[in-house]
């Protein structure tokens, strides 16, 4: 195979927003087209530099190749993307503001009202001895101990306090793991979204406990990275439901 051809045809693909199996039908399409100019080219008696340069040039600039492969590919796909970045930020809004902003206001007007004698969000033990044993009164690192009981003590929680502690945090960041691969290439890899979903739970929860709005529960982070992992699943099954056999994108931009 020709390096430049291959060169050619990479950048203008690697641009292109769509799967890997659409990308290799399209390489698979460009390349058996710039090999046949090139074999022309050199049935003419131009040499093998002269044919492939000029199966290049006859094929078409790289920019307004991608521009129309993407077109092609997804007609409103600038509309898209914009509304997808409008409801990015308001989910980006929404979940900020339920898991850090609100719980501040509220916390500032429990203070202003009650002065510092009433958290809603945290315990402060008896007689404490500072911050340290606040963490450690607040905080709980073994996985799913919180989560099994408020599964296994009904009668112990109200229904609201189990719904939001357990499906709830599954629910708040299943439409990161959507939103992330449809914004960012990098996160149409399993692992990206899975680690950042971490990172971005971790930090809330820790936040939280600094600023004395909630406490640290590793079961909250569990369960907001399996939300984001079951939008990220949820994203590609509704890809292959919607993808719908397609004729030759090369030919449709280039006749």
């Amino acid at each position: 195979m020709d390096k430049k051809i291959e060169s050619y045809i990479d950048k203008i693909v690697s641009q292109l927003n769509c799967d890997e199996e659409e990308k290799r039908e399209i390489i698979d399409e460009m390349r058996d087209h710039l090999y046949l100019l090139k074999n022309e080219y050199l049935d003419q008696g131009f040499t093998m530099e002269e044919a492939i340069q000029k199966s290049l040039v006859s094929f078409g600039e790289q920019k307004q190749l991608t521009k129309g492969l993407q077109e092609s590919l997804f007609p409103f796909y600038k509309a898209f993307k914009i509304g997808v970045w409008i409801l990015f930020g308001l989910y980006s809004f929404i979940t900020l503001f339920k898991l850090l902003f609100q719980r501040i206001i509220f916390r500032i007007t429990d203070y202003t009202i009650n002065g510092d004698t009433l958290n809603r969000y945290a315990f402060t033990p008896m007689n404490s001895e500072g911050f340290f044993e606040f963490i450690m009164f607040n905080s709980n690192i073994i996985p799913f101990k919180n989560t099994i009981e408020y599964l296994t003590g009904f009668e112990r929680f109200n229904t609201d306090i189990i719904i939001n502690n357990t499906l709830g945090n599954i629910l708040i960041f299943l439409p990161l793991g959507i939103f992330l691969p449809l914004l960012f290439k990098k996160y149409r890899r399993f692992t990206k979204v899975f680690v950042t979903s971490i990172v971005i739970s971790f930090s809330v929860e820790i936040l939280q406990l600094v600023l004395k709005i909630g406490q640290f529960d590793i079961d909250d982070v569990i369960l907001n990275t399996t939300g984001s992992i079951v939008g990220f699943f949820l994203l590609k099954i509704i890809k292959s439901v919607l993808t719908i056999p397609k004729g030759s994108f090369f030919r449709r931009i280039t006749n």
